[in-house]
């Protein structure tokens, strides 16, 4: 019989439920990483080239936290559910004193964006308080220009599904509080985004990327993608009647 492929979030339940070791878990992650960049060739990585669209929608950098010092990837190990003394992230927030997700400054939800065309590869939409584990709702994206991978996490709702290609600036979901530690009320609503770089061995190093948000374009109108991965098309068909995947108007 023929093995099924494991999946990227396959990969990220066994780290999460420690199901496999560190060691397994990089040499899976190599496999899923190498494939990825077959299919989508990138450029060779180069920090000065990261021209990014802010992730929030009319946002800008002066919303990351701690002025950009919230970042700390000293510990951080990917493979390793246990290491947990590390923040390898940005938190980006928004202004909402009753924690309800929406924007006080001008009562909308807010957008999260693609800050960079590539393709999704993880989400997690159905995070309940009872599952318990820390990201919530979670998009992780495949970035074309850099070969890097993105993790967005906290979401209140997830917009996109694994093989969507996304282009720079279209919706991937909204900020919400999802997570162990983000629905607590000791903590604002925020987007907690982290990048990792991929080197030549599909290694995966937490990088330092407040200075791609400092000079990041800001989104005032914000679209969804036109992409729809052809398995969720042979979904669509088969299903009676027929759904949608994205909606084209999105509740405020």
């Amino acid at each position: 019989m023929t093995e099924v492929p494991l999946t990227f979030k396959d990969l990220l339940i066994q780290i999460r439920e420690e199901r496999i070791s560190p060691e397994m878990a990089e040499e899976k992650f190599a496999g899923i990483l190498k494939d990825l960049k077959a299919k989508f060739p990138s450029p060779p990585y180069d920090s000065l080239k990261m021209d990014l669209v802010f992730p929030l929608r009319n946002k800008n950098y002066k919303s990351v936290g701690g002025k950009g010092r919230g970042f700390y990837g000293r510990h951080f190990d990917l493979f390793d559910h246990s290491q947990a003394k590390s923040h390898p992230a940005h938190d980006i927030f928004i202004y909402d004193v009753d924690r309800d997700c929406i924007e006080d400054n001008d009562n909308e939800y807010v957008d999260v964006l693609a800050v960079n065309d590539g393709v999704v590869i993880a989400t997690e939409t159905e995070w309940t308080e009872e599952t318990g584990y820390k990201g919530g709702n979670y998009v992780w994206l495949y970035d074309f220009v850099s070969g890097g991978i993105w993790y967005y996490a906290h979401q209140r709702r997830v917009d996109v599904v694994e093989d969507q290609i996304v282009q720079q600036g279209d919706i991937i979901g909204q900020v919400g509080r999802s997570g162990f530690t983000a629905k607590t009320n000791r903590s604002d609503t925020h987007l907690h985004l982290m990048f990792l770089k991929i080197d030549e061995n599909f290694r995966p190093t937490a990088v330092d990327h407040y200075p791609w948000l400092k000079k990041a374009k800001t989104v005032y109108e914000s679209h969804v993608s036109t992409h729809v991965p052809k398995k969720v098309i042979n979904v669509q068909i088969l299903a009676k009647p027929p759904f949608n995947l994205l909606p084209t108007r999105f509740s405020r």
